[in-house]
């Protein structure tokens, strides 16, 4: 248990690296983030609105530290694309990926013996290991 929490601690300052440098890489992108959610037909008014309703009107500091209460409170925004949560979003496509591992482990592809120990890497066994595998005569 003590390694669990030894390793936990020292995986903190890589998140927090990492996380800085994503919400940079993120800020640092060419082009107005609310420009291009409101869309060509929105106004200089509109896209304002927008901006202080993102706040993306804050200093760069400020943004992150709301990115990250909100990261830690597990709200991680809405999709401009769906206008859904993320995390509803989320929760899609993670049961959607549990239910194709277990059909995966279900059903399965059943290999003999030999051909899983021949393999079918030409690079490294040649002709013959792709005729074990089928059918023909190696």
């Amino acid at each position: 248990m003590g390694y669990i929490v030894r390793r936990f601690i020292a995986t903190l300052p890589v998140m927090a690296v990492v996380a800085v440098v994503v919400f940079l890489l993120i800020h640092l992108s060419p082009g107005d983030p609310a420009a291009l959610i409101a869309g060509d037909l929105a106004t200089t008014e509109d896209i304002e609105k927008l901006r202080a309703a993102l706040g993306l009107n804050l200093p760069l500091w400020q943004q992150f530290g709301l990115w990250i209460g909100k990261l830690f409170t597990g709200d991680l925004g809405t999709s401009i694309f769906t206008q859904m949560p993320v995390t509803q979003l989320l929760g899609i496509y993670v049961a959607s990926f549990v239910l194709v591992k277990i059909t995966q482990a279900l059903v399965g592809l059943r290999v003999r013996q030999e051909v899983e120990t021949q393999g079918l890497d030409l690079t490294t066994h040649g002709e013959a290991g792709y005729n074990l595998a089928f059918g023909g005569n190696a």
